[in-house]
């Protein structure tokens, strides 16, 4: 550590120096840690000899040209001065104690370090910290959160999938339509593919084992690209694993419906097959329609 004198150290502080010097321990200063912890004792001192009174007047005068002729200078003063204060409160509290009782047999505290030297004086530094903390604890809390759920995140309570189907339901590859179990709260739109719409309303019959569980009417056509869809939403309470038919028929204006098609899929507990696998084992069922 270079080694400077603290008379002259005291006179960098309060700018009496030539500019070269000033120049010079200003730069000792950046680049030796022991210098810039030194440099700030000197000013704590210098702050209180100045609250104080004993401050000598030939280093009042460029105290207060130099160090309160800023914003940041009036700031630290006042800071060191409220300081000042609840340090005489606790000081007078003490001498007027009758009876204190011993204390534990601790290690002594260590002074504060120049970090907690430099939030006393830059109360917004001290703020700005504890918000950078906290948004780091966040991104910590949330990339752990990812890390332990892996890519599986649990759809919520409202989520809805949707799943089309063609007349038929049986894909090009000769299997029929998968559909993986979804939650008991979990909502499923099916949208049933026409190539035309000749109906205002339609009704559906979903039935599982030639037995009709459930029926909507007053379902309306939807434009999909080239076709038309009807949309028929079910709970995961009723879509257990199992085959399933939905019956589409037309509903005119007046008389009896007109039956359109069927359309067929499989609710199962595991994933849908891939492309690959329907290619190796191109089975299809057939469900009566």
């Amino acid at each position: 550590m270079p080694k400077i004198d603290e008379q002259e150290a005291r006179d960098y502080l309060l700018g009496k120096l030539s500019p070269e010097r000033q120049a010079e321990l200003r730069a000792l200063g950046e680049t030796h840690e022991d210098v810039n912890e030194e440099f700030l004792a000197l000013e704590e001192e210098l702050y209180d000899q100045y609250l104080d009174g004993t401050l000598p007047a030939n280093e009042k005068h460029y105290f207060e040209t130099h160090f309160l002729s800023s914003a940041s200078g009036k700031q630290k003063l006042h800071f060191a001065e409220m300081f000042g204060q609840c340090r005489d409160f606790h000081l007078a509290d003490d001498a007027s104690a009758v009876r204190r009782v011993p204390a534990p047999l601790y290690p002594p505290i260590p002074p504060s370090s120049p970090l907690f030297a430099t939030f006393i004086k830059n109360p917004a530094f001290a703020v700005l910290a504890i918000v950078i903390a906290g948004l780091l604890v966040t991104l910590m809390g949330w990339l752990y959160a990812i890390k332990s759920g892996g890519h599986y995140m649990p759809a919520p309570a409202s989520a809805e999938r949707e799943l089309n189907l063609s007349p038929g339901s049986v894909r090009s590859g000769g299997a029929i339509t998968h559909l993986r179990a979804p939650a008991k709260s979990e909502r499923v739109k099916i949208l049933l593919e026409l190539p035309k719409s000749d109906f205002k309303k339609y009704k559906t019959q979903l039935v599982r084992e030639n037995e009709v569980l459930e029926s909507q009417e007053e379902l309306k056509t939807e434009p999909r690209n080239a076709h038309y869809v009807v949309p028929v939403t079910f709970t995961g309470a009723t879509l257990i694993p199992g085959d399933y038919q939905l019956k589409l028929s037309g509903v005119p204006d007046s008389g009896q419906p007109t039956y359109i098609d069927s359309y067929a899929f499989r609710v199962t507990e595991l994933p849908p097959p891939s492309d690959s696998d329907l290619q190796r084992d191109p089975q299809r069922d057939e469900l009566a329609r």
